[in-house]
């Protein structure tokens, strides 16, 4: 009896997993059809503001999973700097403060983003070193003003000097 009941079961649970792969498929499918149909729309469009706001989406994307790599490459570095048995105190001591220094710039990176996009821009990505500061906005330009808030944004999170600060437009 009991080999029955965990028969219905198996079946069952092959049914549903049927299912299951048919709507992910059929989802891949209507997903990538209306994808292109919209393509086109936007082409045959000459151009729209969506066009320009996916064109800064696939480049902030990009970016930000560039980043996410090299990051991940790097705390892994410092981390079998800090795990080896065989690291002399310096080594030991400069992996561990630079991975304090990177967690903390991931941070800062992220809240400078964050606050920039509060501010209405369509995206930015940060990029903070030691003594310098790269920022990468979403749009076609910039006035003095918009300059200017994100000067005080990036200037009120890190404490570094206009100077030391780096202001573009990503495309």
């Amino acid at each position: 009896m009991e080999i029955r009941k965990n028969k219905r079961f198996f079946i069952v649970l092959a049914v549903a997993a049927v299912l299951l792969i048919g709507a992910v498929w059929l989802n891949i499918r209507f997903n990538s059809d209306s994808a292109e149909a919209k393509a086109n729309e936007q082409a045959q469009d000459g151009g729209s503001q969506e066009t320009m706001v996916n064109v800064f989406d696939d480049y902030f994307n990009s970016f930000r999973a560039k980043r996410s790599e090299v990051r991940a490459q790097e705390i892994e570095f410092l981390r079998s700097i800090i795990n080896s048995e065989n690291a002399d105190p310096e080594a030991l001591k400069d992996a561990q403060d630079r991975l304090m220094e990177l967690v903390s710039n991931m941070e800062k990176e992220f809240t400078i983003e964050s606050r920039i996009r509060g501010k209405g821009f369509l995206d930015a990505a940060a990029t903070l070193k030691k003594d310098d500061a790269s920022i990468v906005i979403g749009g076609t330009a910039l006035t003095d003003e918009e300059v200017a808030r994100i000067l005080d944004i990036v200037i009120s999170e890190t404490g570094l000097p206009a100077a030391k600060i780096r202001i573009s437009l990503g495309s």
